[in-house]
């Protein structure tokens, strides 16, 4: 049944606001385009709206005495979506146990496990702390995820992120050519930071008004290194504080920064160990050109392959101090074009933060 109203009602929007979301970004995690949710707007469209905004739909909008019948029957026809056998199959792939220990989803206690999902709760869990009425709305609103070893626990892990962030004004901008310039410095000067990089790169990145997060990552194997995300204006780079080599931290962290200080973008990437995926796949490889650049110019690397006794110490010494770079970013670099194995005595350059 249609409701004799418009969708984004005033108290529509203040609720919105509450959560942080544009019409754009509630329409995704509906798993619709806003046209779609316009053109049919009816019982079932609004109890996910309530669902996602958790306020009642008599708040929400003007629904008359004679409708709430229909709206009953449109909650039983939303909820049919938590037990569905696709919702059931999606929510087992999350770290549900890691989810519950953390308080961030509610357990049932007295069932047994098969029926915890087919009775529906976890899907509603699942559902209700990834900010989603539908598997459709995860795939839309983490879609730069789902090309990941792991895209449920790759996207729970950045949905932990997105709840620490407040949604800024919506005249807040960031200066991209101040963040470039600064990652650039940092680069040069890395060497004299020595076990300090960390905590000079990611103070530089609030300084320029980037949120700037380290959660822990989910048991998986493998864990993302970083990701990049944006809450309205406000760009969010995220890593999991986990253990790892400086020249591996500074990687990780260039090539999210990357996707934040391309022009005139606003998509999402998430940096995994042999890859970054985005949401945006042309704009994909210009970013990563971007943040090798910044850590190893195209003409430094050919500097150092045409000596010719690059995999000597004394050689990769040599040019940490020409091009005042850490000698595990070099050695990093040449790893990743193949010009020296994984498995090298100068991997001791690389030392840990």
């Amino acid at each position: 049944m249609a409701i004799s109203t418009d969708v984004f009602t005033p108290a529509v929007c203040r609720a919105m606001a509450a959560k942080g979301y544009t019409q754009e970004e509630l329409c995704a995690r509906l798993g619709c385009s806003r046209r779609s949710v316009v053109a049919s707007f009816g019982m079932e469209v609004a109890c996910a709206i309530e669902f996602l905004l958790d306020v009642p739909a008599k708040e929400l909008w003007n629904i008359r005495k004679g409708e709430l019948r229909a709206l009953q029957a449109g909650r039983r026809q939303f909820n049919r979506r938590f037990y569905s056998q696709a919702a059931i199959e999606w929510a087992r792939r999350f770290p549900v146990r890691e989810l519950e220990q953390a308080g961030h989803i509610a357990a049932t206690a007295g069932t047994t496990h098969a029926q915890r999902y087919e009775s529906g709760h976890v899907p509603r869990e699942i559902m209700k702390f990834m900010g989603v009425a539908s598997v459709a709305g995860w795939e839309k609103q983490y879609a730069f995820v789902r090309g990941s070893a792991n895209p449920h626990a790759y996207s729970a892990w950045v949905r932990l992120g997105e709840l620490q962030v407040e949604r800024p004004s919506a005249d807040f901008e960031i200066d991209r050519d101040a963040i470039q310039k600064n990652l650039a410095f940092l680069r040069n000067n890395a060497v004299t930071f020595r076990h300090g990089l960390r905590a000079a790169l990611l103070g530089m990145l609030r300084d320029c008004d980037v949120a700037v997060l380290q959660v822990p990552a989910f048991l998986t194997a493998p864990a993302p290194r970083a990701a990049s995300f944006w809450r309205g204006a406000r760009p969010v780079l995220m890593l999991t504080g986990n253990r790892m080599e400086d020249s591996t931290f500074m990687e990780s962290l260039y090539l999210a920064a990357a996707h934040v200080i391309m022009p005139a973008c606003r998509h999402s990437c998430i940096v995994c160990a042999d890859r970054v995926i985005t949401d945006a796949p042309a704009a994909a490889a210009p970013a990563v050109r971007l943040a090798e650049s910044l850590l190893l110019t195209e003409a430094e690397e050919c500097e150092i392959i045409c000596c010719g006794r690059f995999e000597e110490k004394r050689c990769i010494d040599y040019f940490s101090g020409v091009f005042h770079v850490r000698p595990g970013l070099i050695v990093s670099r040449l790893q990743s074009q193949r010009k020296l194995p994984k498995s090298t005595p100068l991997n001791a350059f690389k030392i840990a933060v």
